[in-house]
């Protein structure tokens, strides 16, 4: 008779579990290496749509009743915008705040929007390096207001990402 020796099975056996091993192993990795390459993505898109809404909003802020005021910094801004009311038909200042909550230069914190009571989350993993604030008025003769969002999160490895970003919104009412 012509068979296999369960020595011959063994050895087929091992060898199939050796690749299947590898096989394994190259999916997880290409899996990690997916995840953290999409990191940096992510906090780019995080940080330019905050930055992006905020500046749209600011452009038609009423800029003397923005906080913080000239010549100062802080991590949250409130401002008002003007809106046409439905109900009494007339033109309302409807006060909007962005706000830097649980922000550190160790712990990142949320850049959240509060308006008519109403608050969300614009930005995840958002920090302040150095203690640096977010929000700042240093020309409040041409009604400038700087915004610096910097935002960091870490892989399942430890690997560090950031992104930083700076806008500079010219107040037009």
């Amino acid at each position: 008779m012509k068979g296999l020796t369960l020595f011959e099975v063994l050895v087929a056996l091992l060898i199939f579990s050796i690749i299947a091993m590898g096989l394994g192993y190259a999916v997880v990795a290409g899996k990690s290496a997916l995840f953290a390459s999409d990191i940096p993505t992510q906090l780019r898109g995080n940080v330019l749509f905050a930055i992006m809404q905020m500046s749209r909003e600011l452009r038609q802020a009423v800029p003397s009743a923005t906080v913080p005021n000239a010549e100062e910094s802080s991590n949250s801004v409130t401002f008002r915008v003007a809106r046409y009311n439905e109900t009494t038909g007339a033109i309302d200042l409807q006060p909007i705040t962005y706000q830097c909550v649980g922000c550190s230069s160790i712990v990142p914190g949320q850049l959240t929007r509060t308006s008519g009571g109403i608050t969300s989350v614009i930005a995840p993993n958002i920090v302040t390096p150095s203690g640096l604030p977010i929000f700042s008025r240093e020309d409040i003769d041409n009604d400038l207001i700087i915004i610096d969002i910097n935002a960091q999160k870490a892989d399942g490895q430890g690997r560090l990402y950031q992104d930083t970003e700076q806008a500079i919104v010219k107040m037009r009412n």
